[in-house]
């Protein structure tokens, strides 16, 4: 029987570290019983064979797994040929269980009557799946990227994508509409293609919907276009490297996706009030 660990998402889950693992042959994953986190594998290359309390599991690529923390983790067998994955380690405050069918959790935040607008969200995850890693290493890529960075910045798009992440790994309840499965979905195609042309005919042939399908469900869960959530995602992710880099603004302009720097320019001056010239002035790198 497949298990399903369910989590609490009052408060959110929080991403800690993660990394990118190699074992050539003849090695052994470490044993570990005391570890407080949440472990997510994303098996690149070769075999996993990892165990936890007893039960034994042969991870290929394409898999993802869920360590539980406070658990015993261990190889039960030897490393046979490389291999590779990436690991997160994640802290949960809030309540969480293991079982063969999903739960909901009950926040550890007590929310008064008169928030109704505040749902009592329950992450659910298979343990033991297989994903279409395609979208979803480009995503673990970034994450590592920005949590190497060290700084506020770099913590706080950690954060971000790593709740990108966990999206794309949960287990859709047959609650969770269709719509806003979609929304998720193009949600994550704009986020890893965002240095991309990406046109209405793009999301027509990946999405096999038409665009005013497709924009209409994405607006009833972002409350905004694609092409909006797209522009503002260009425009912070230059605020960043702004911040961040040394490169020119014409650079900066054609890696977040825009071909003409006066536009990106331009539309840097209505979300920030400043061009980015005078952006990068006033914000000390």
């Amino acid at each position: 029987m497949p298990k399903f660990i369910s989590i609490s998402c009052l408060p959110l889950p929080t991403f800690v570290q993660g990394g990118y693992a190699i074992f050539d042959e003849g090695e052994k994953h470490p044993d570990r019983n005391n570890l407080q986190y949440f472990v997510l594998f994303t098996i690149v290359k070769g075999s996993l064979y990892i165990a936890e309390d007893g039960t034994n599991y042969t991870l290929k690529p394409g898999d993802t797994f869920l360590l539980l923390p406070q658990h015993h983790h261990y190889s039960w067998k030897k490393i046979d040929q490389r291999t590779e994955y990436y690991w997160i380690h994640f802290s949960v405050l809030g309540s969480w269980t293991e079982d063969e069918q999903p739960h909901q959790m009950a926040p550890n935040i007590a929310i008064p009557k008169q928030h109704y607008f505040t749902p009592a969200v329950t992450l659910v995850i298979k343990k033991w799946q297989q994903v279409d890693t395609a979208p979803l290493i480009p995503l673990i890529d970034r994450l590592l990227k920005y949590s190497s960075e060290q700084n506020s910045v770099g913590f706080w798009q950690s954060q971000q994508l790593f709740i990108d992440i966990i999206q794309f790994v949960q287990y859709a309840l047959p609650s969770v509409s269709s719509t806003e499965q979609l929304g998720n979905r193009v949600k994550s195609y704009l986020i890893n293609h965002f240095s991309e042309p990406v046109t209405n005919q793009v999301l027509q042939e990946r999405f096999h919907l038409h665009p005013n399908s497709i924009t209409r469900k994405f607006e009833a869960e972002f409350y905004m276009t694609p092409k909006q959530y797209l522009n503002n995602y260009r425009l912070m992710e230059g605020a960043r490297r702004l911040r961040t880099t040394g490169q020119s603004v014409a650079k900066i302009a054609e890696e977040v996706g825009y071909q003409n720097v006066y536009y990106f320019s331009k539309q840097f001056k209505k979300k920030f009030n400043c061009s980015p010239s005078e952006y990068r002035q006033q914000t000390p790198q």
